[in-house]
């Protein structure tokens, strides 16, 4: 996603959606299967917020070397 805004947004929906269902599971397999997504979704936001500042930083090298 281009803007960080509508990552968060569209994770804290998917949050939101999943919430009751994780409130209310009473099998324990199903319990580490929803919360394993949600800890991949979480997972995949911070890796690629953190490779976006490493690329602006490493344009922001080359820019100054071509100069």
């Amino acid at each position: 996603m281009k803007h960080p805004s509508t990552a968060i947004i569209s994770a804290v929906i998917l949050v939101l959606f999943l919430l009751p269902y994780i409130w209310k599971l009473k099998e324990i397999g199903l319990l580490v299967v929803l919360c394993i997504g949600l800890f991949l979704v979480v997972y995949d936001f911070y890796i690629n917020s953190r490779q976006k500042v490493k690329r602006e930083a490493q344009h922001a090298s080359y820019e100054s070397e071509s100069t």
